[in-house]
């Protein structure tokens, strides 16, 4: 089990992985969010690090067949006996040895071996195992589960990055909003200090125009810093190079949402098919537990010649018999049977990890059985809140029209000399209020769309 301190690290580690890109490519001058969502799914590592599971998994997969190969081994070994043996060769060979060393005993001859040995090693061994079936078919699981994941994480990032993107076209058109309004705000002190300079205008009047100016200036300036900050994170997020002067191009009505029928969802959701995925890799884990009570066929063929007197005459010397320098050069093959039967004692590790493996199974099933509950539930609780959203548009749309037509109609009325400019402030305040919250609220759609969309796969 993971300690405390380590589970923290490795939490903090994905976090920085989410975040930082492997190497940043230069910055475009212009982007789309096609291009940003390429840009995502290119650089940033921690989608590179869930592919490199991926591979791993999809390799362990592809050659989980290697299960079936036998094993094979080999050995050398350099052996000087303290006190050789003499070899016994018998009557057949008379007086024919030649410079050997023997001794005459009743016709019985004896030869003194050398007192050092060569030995080779060869084995090669096959197990037949029931369990070799079942872990290739956990290899296949364990793929398709770390696909899904990978899948997962991608929709998850396109999201991101679409939501991200587009908020910052909303923080771009509020700049654009605020820098009229101080356009607006300027020539309105301009022309109220001409009529002050008149006596048209009184010294207040002329006063709440600058500071009307004096207080959009740091407004600006704050947003306009709020967004240089925001793209410079988009553009990390990306793997893109620092570029602050890099426009967006698009706008929030790139996607057309009339309707919760324009919701277009394909595939399945992830967290059933993660949930499903729980299950089956539970049954096949039960499965090979199960398979450890059989037991296994091992069929072996072992080799171990032996070189007595290594010489480079004596590794030809293969005559028959006590003649030859070779011994036990034919090797031998066994056919056995290897079967753990400790395995049926109660209380074995067996019983206590399948009971374990049962408990999981049980748990994932139920599991399984709420997430599909839950997850009908969610989309229909979703399409109501893109639903909503839309009849929000609608409104906050005839909102803002009129909005804009009590500033036109304050602003009529003082430049004709019969308004007060405070209520033309404020006309001016309402209008710009209605125009943010209609791109909040059609922000606030395309992120209900996007969420919705990330949790289905396809």
């Amino acid at each position: 089990m993971l300690s405390k301190s380590t589970t923290i690290a490795a939490w903090a580690m994905m976090c920085l992985l989410a975040v930082l890109p492997v190497a940043a490519e230069p910055a475009p001058a212009v982007l789309t969010v096609g291009e940003a969502v390429a840009a995502a799914l290119r650089n940033n590592l921690s989608l590179k690090s869930t592919e490199l599971t991926v591979v791993a998994k999809k390799r362990a997969r592809d050659f989980s067949f290697n299960k079936l190969y036998p094993t094979i081994s080999t050995s050398a070994t350099a052996l000087r006996m303290n006190n050789a043996t003499p070899e016994l060769l018998g009557d057949k060979y008379g007086t024919s040895l030649g410079t050997y060393d023997y001794t005459v005993n009743s016709a019985t001859y004896y030869v003194g071996i050398s007192p050092y040995d060569l030995a080779l090693g060869l084995t090669i061994q096959e197990v037949f195992s029931p369990s070799y079936l079942l872990t290739m078919n956990q290899t296949a699981l364990d793929y398709q589960s770390s696909d899904l994941e990978r899948a997962k994480a991608e929709k998850q990032m396109k999201a991101a990055v679409k939501e991200t993107f587009y908020q910052l076209l909303v923080q771009k058109e509020a700049i654009a909003l605020t820098k009229a309004r101080l356009d607006n705000a300027s020539e309105q002190m301009r022309l109220a200090k001409v009529s002050y300079d008149l006596g048209q205008r009184s010294e207040l009047d002329y006063m709440n125009t600058e500071a009307n100016v004096e207080g959009l200036i740091p407004e600006l300036r704050s947003m306009e810093t709020a967004r240089r900050t925001a793209l410079a994170q988009f553009q990390q997020m990306l793997g893109l190079d620092d570029r602050p002067d890099m426009e967006l191009s698009g706008s929030l009505d790139d996607e057309k949402i009339a309707s919760e029928d324009d919701v277009k969802l394909e595939g399945q959701r992830f967290d059933l098919l993660a949930s499903e995925l729980s299950v089956k890799n539970l049954e096949s884990a039960l499965k090979l537990q199960d398979s450890s009570l059989l037991p296994n066929i091992v069929l072996q063929y072992k080799a171990d010649p032996t070189l007595n007197d290594p010489s480079w005459n004596n590794l030809f010397n293969t005559g028959s018999g006590s003649l030859s320098s070779w011994q036990q050069s034919s090797g031998a093959i066994s056919l056995s049977l290897s079967w753990d039967l400790s395995q049926f004692l109660p209380g074995s590790d067996y019983y206590l990890q399948r009971q374990h493996l049962r408990e999981q199974l049980d748990l994932a099933k139920e599991s399984e059985r709420q997430a599909r509950s839950s997850a009908t539930r969610d989309e229909a609780d979703q399409l109501q809140g893109i639903k909503d959203e839309l009849a929000k548009i609608k409104n906050l749309r005839v909102a803002a029209d009129a909005e804009k037509r009590a500033y036109e109609l304050t602003n009529a009325i003082y430049k004709a000399g019969s308004g007060r400019y405070l209520d033309l402030q404020s006309a001016e305040i309402g209008w710009q209020s209605s125009q943010i919250q209609l791109l909040t609220s059609r922000l606030d759609l395309l992120k209900l769309l996007y969420d919705f969309e990330a949790k289905y796969q396809g």
